[in-house]
């Protein structure tokens, strides 16, 4: 690679140096001679400077296209990746999801898991730990976030027949008494 001289730049600082140290050697602030090496200091750094700037711009890494498979693999890489944090940690944008899940979930079974009134048939079906983990601020770990899933999973999906809640209920213990 070859190294050009920046004439432009190398004229500059030698001139404001020669004036500098000239002002300075008239108004007798240093004697002409530490003038005249200040200049020849300055007139050093700025042809190193001027010679060692790269003429030619850094080498790029060469772009390589990628071939987008049919299928949902590049949609599950990113998710994956968008998983957890740099810390390890789970991103809200997860959190928020599985919070939407377990509520749907949870109203398919008949309960409102907005009302406070039902948090503790929320807690019966989710579970408590599983119930103050999703109110929480913290970000989950992975750990934590399989418990969630997992509660959320053992739910299932909405009852085929929900019994009226008027009619008793009886087990085959109370039927033979």
């Amino acid at each position: 690679m070859k190294r050009h001289w920046n004439w432009q730049r190398l004229t500059a600082i030698t001139v404001t140096a020669v004036v500098a140290a000239a002002g300075l050697a008239f108004w007798q602030i240093i004697d002409p001679w530490h003038a005249a090496a200040a200049v020849a200091v300055v007139v050093a750094l700025a042809a190193l400077w001027s010679r060692t700037e790269d003429a030619d711009p850094d080498p790029e890494w060469p772009h390589v296209v990628t071939e987008a498979r049919a299928g949902g693999r590049h949609d599950v890489s990113d998710l994956s990746w968008s998983t957890f944090t740099r810390d390890g940690r789970v991103t809200e944008r997860v959190v928020r999801r599985v919070r939407a899940l377990a509520a749907d979930r949870v109203r398919a079974h008949g309960v409102d898991p907005s009302d406070p009134a039902a948090t503790e048939d929320v807690e019966r079906l989710l579970g408590a730990r599983v119930v103050r983990g999703l109110s929480s601020r913290h970000a989950p770990t992975a750990r934590t976030l399989q418990s969630w899933l997992d509660a959320i999973e053992r739910l299932g999906a909405a009852p085929a027949e929900r019994p009226a809640a008027t009619a008793p209920v009886h087990t085959p213990e109370e039927n033979r008494a």
